[in-house]
């Protein structure tokens, strides 16, 4: 009778030892299924997101720059060889610009002349003939050769003189609306193209 007691109690101890194993096997199991999706989801973000960010971020840089008129710091989609193209081109373009101050006591502040002028076209055919009305094709050319040399648009200037300068030459006197700018510009006429400016005079006082 003792011996089978013995053998129900080493039974039951038995049994509770695997309940705790059971247990304690269930619990690192979950850690570890707990500490591998930490990883898997939780962990570094993936090449992707980052290029993502990085274009958001560059994009955000542009927003500012264009929203507050002052440049942002460069991006990688703003390199400096970019940057150094974008001042070449700029140079270029002002490049063999020449500014020759005026003649004492003449009204002139100074004289300017860009040998990257081109004609402007034009819609009219040849032989070309000069017309100084206000109603004609040729008016509003010559008009538009004067605002390309000045960078002020028809609309913007007051024309003072418009007015024959030589054979399919002419010369025009304009200020901006507020009168606080004033110029006499200088234009040819080139066969088939139009209207080019030759020379702008930056004037000190009202025509």
């Amino acid at each position: 009778m003792a011996q089978i007691e013995t053998r129900f109690a080493a039974r039951a101890k038995r049994r509770r030892i695997n309940r705790w194993l059971n247990g304690a096997i269930a619990v690192v199991v979950l850690l570890i299924l707990i500490v591998g999706g930490n990883l898997l989801f939780g962990g570094e973000p993936s090449k992707k997101e980052m290029d993502r960010e990085a274009k958001t971020e560059a994009a955000n840089a542009k927003r500012v720059e264009v929203e507050t008129g002052e440049a942002a710091a460069p991006t990688e989609a703003e390199t400096p060889a970019e940057e150094e193209d974008a001042a070449s081109t700029d140079e270029t373009s002002n490049a063999g610009v020449t500014e020759t101050p005026g003649p004492p006591g003449s009204n002139v502040e100074k004289e300017i002349v860009n040998p990257a002028w081109q004609p402007i076209g034009t819609t009219q055919s040849e032989p070309h003939e000069t017309v100084f009305k206000k109603d004609s094709v040729d008016w509003k050319e010559m008009l538009d050769a004067v605002s390309y040399a000045t960078g002020i648009a028809p609309e913007e200037m007051i024309v003072w003189f418009i007015g024959n300068n030589g054979p399919n030459k002419a010369v025009a006197t304009i200020s901006t609306k507020d009168q606080a700018a004033h110029y006499k510009v200088y234009i040819e006429w080139v066969t088939n193209e139009g209207w080019k400016p030759t020379k702008v005079q930056k004037l000190k006082q009202k025509p």
